[in-house]
């Protein structure tokens, strides 16, 4: 059974070795369990910019993750997001696969409100 959980800094660093992340630990984690063990990272931190933004700055899979948990993951973290206050997230980068849920290119990187976040593109809708 998957579930995805938020971890304590202090906890990562272990779970960052069994996925392969040799990145520092840092940000806001959060990781998909396949039973109980991690399979998946979606790290991300908080800059105030005049508002506050949500960088995206990682989002790992082990290899043995199938695609279909691997959206299952994703929408799992961007439904939390879009329960909360609204803030702008961007991802560093272009990244066109995140345009399915919404994300824009905004001076080079992808950004998107969090209200607006598209989890019905699956439907055909928008």
């Amino acid at each position: 059974m998957l579930t995805v959980r938020f971890e304590n800094n202090l906890d990562c660093k272990e779970i960052y070795k069994i996925l392969g992340v040799s990145d520092e630990v840092s940000g806001t984690n959060f990781f998909m369990y396949d039973e109980n063990n991690p399979v998946a990272l979606f790290r991300m931190h908080f800059v105030t910019e005049g508002e506050i933004v949500g960088i995206i700055d990682k989002i790992h899979f082990l290899d043995s993750v199938e695609e279909g948990d691997r959206v299952f993951f994703k929408h799992a973290i961007f439904f939390k997001l879009i329960e909360g206050a609204p803030v702008k997230l961007r991802i560093i980068g272009i990244d066109r696969e995140f345009e399915k849920y919404g994300f824009k290119e905004v001076n080079g990187n992808m950004e998107i409100n969090t209200k607006d976040i598209n989890l019905h593109y699956m439907c055909g809708k928008k």
